[in-house]
């Protein structure tokens, strides 16, 4: 029986997967919460695990550097010539401009891969498509300003708090509007025919 609801689990998570790719440049229509939550949790999970695999990339990068930085320095780090400054050698961190650059891309084409099955389910509540936009100016903004922050980090420079504080409040807009968007997707959906077309039925 387990095994079973495991299977009936695993086929309507494929549907919704093969249903959202093949309409992944359709921003018409409407969409059911049932063929898109499927979908949109594989893209987070799949997102989440290039993360993953990054910040790993990055922090066995940063023990190869520190075991090297100790062999050729066995005395240790240097003094800081003033209380505040900063202390880790540039030669430690890696260089991670390639990596927040391909972060980017990846970001973005997630993004894309989600867009119009966002839009579809935004029609399904009766809403305006561009409602799936609130999270991009922000997002942009982070990724920007974020990127260039941890570059001088790792550079061996100190983070500017003028720099800083603009990117801490553009987070928390950003997850403001991604949570507000979240909820209105998980709203139940108008019923029966509405101004963007016919109540979607379910995947089979």
């Amino acid at each position: 029986l387990i095994g079973r609801q495991v299977r009936k689990v695993m086929a309507a998570i494929l549907a919704s997967i093969r249903h959202n790719l093949a309409r992944v440049a359709d921003f018409s229509g409407r969409e059911s919460r049932g063929a898109f939550w499927p979908y949109a949790l594989f893209l987070f999970l799949l997102s989440a695990a290039v993360g993953a695999m990054v910040a790993v990339w990055i922090m066995v990068a940063i023990f190869v550097r520190i075991q090297q930085y100790m062999i050729a320095h066995p005395e240790g780090l240097p003094i800081p010539s003033t209380p505040d400054a900063y202390p880790l050698p540039p030669e430690l961190m890696p260089d991670v401009s390639g990596i927040w650059r391909l972060t980017a891309v990846v970001n973005f084409l997630f993004a894309l891969l989600l867009a119009a099955a966002v839009v579809r389910l935004l029609h399904d509540r009766d809403k305006s498509g561009w409602w799936a936009t609130l999270p991009v100016p922000f997002m942009v903004y982070g990724q920007l300003q974020g990127s260039q922050a941890a570059i001088m980090m790792t550079g061996g420079g100190a983070a500017d708090p003028a720099t800083m504080l603009p990117v801490a409040l553009n987070s928390l807009f950003y997850w403001v509007a991604v949570i507000f968007l979240i909820v209105v997707l998980a709203q139940e959906g108008s019923n029966g025919p509405n101004r963007f077309g016919p109540e979607p039925g379910e995947l089979t």
